[in-house]
C-alpha cells in the first residue's frame, strides 16, 4: 500500500510539474538535449519542453515531458535503496528498482490517462526503460511499453510507446 501511495504521489506531482510548449516534427537521428522524442500509436511525437530531477537523494530519476500542455509523459524510477545507474528496467523484472510510467492526453475536453507500473492487475502493461548515459547531471536512453487505462480490474484503453528516444538534463532535488 505503501509503494501504491509514493507511486501516485509521484505521478501527481509530475503532472502538476509540467509546463507548455513544443511542436510535433517528425525528427530523425539523435535527440537534442532535454528533449524526449516517442512514437505513440503509430504517430512520432517529440517533446522539447522535458525536465528530469533527482528525488530522494538519487534513489528516484524522475522525468517528465509536455507537448503544448496538452499531452504528457512522465517516467519515474524508484529504488528505497540506491542511487539509479545505468541499465535496462522492466516492470516486472525482479529488481530493487520500481518504474512508473504516465500518459495523460487532453482531448475533445477530457483528460485521458494511462500508465504501466510494477505489480498491477493489468497484464496487458508493459515497460522497458534503458538508460545508457547517467551522471549527477544528464541522462540519456531509450524506452518503450504499452500503458493502460483500467477501471477497477478491467484495462478500458491502451496506448502504446515505440522508438523512444530521450537526452536530459538532470536536476538536483
Amino acid at each position: 500500500m505503501k509503494r501504491n501511495l509514493l507511486l501516485f504521489g509521484a505521478a501527481c506531482i509530475s503532472v502538476l510539474q509540467l509546463g507548455a510548449c513544443s511542436n510535433d516534427d517528425n525528427v530523425t537521428g539523435s535527440v537534442a538535449a532535454d528533449s524526449l522524442e516517442v512514437t505513440i500509436n503509430g504517430t512520432k511525437k517529440v517533446f522539447s519542453n522535458v525536465q528530469a530531477r533527482w528525488v530522494d537523494g538519487g534513489n528516484y530519476l524522475e522525468l517528465t515531458a509536455t507537448n503544448n500542455g496538452s499531452e504528457w509523459v512522465s517516467v519515474t524510477v524508484l529504488s528505497e535503496t540506491t542511487r539509479v545507474p545505468v541499465g535496462t528496467y522492466t516492470l516486472d523484472d525482479g529488481s530493487s528498482f520500481s518504474i512508473l510510467s504516465v500518459y495523460n492526453l487532453n482531448s475533445e475536453g477530457s483528460q485521458h490517462n494511462y500508465s504501466a507500473t510494477k505489480g498491477t492487475a493489468a497484464p496487458e502493461d508493459a515497460f522497458i526503460l534503458d538508460i545508457e548515459k547517467i551522471s549527477n547531471s544528464a541522462a540519456s536512453g531509450t524506452f518503450s511499453g504499452t500503458l493502460v487505462s483500467v477501471e477497477g480490474l478491467n484495462t478500458t484503453g491502451m496506448v502504446t510507446f515505440t522508438d523512444g528516444k530521450f537526452n536530459v538534463s538532470v536536476k538536483p532535488n
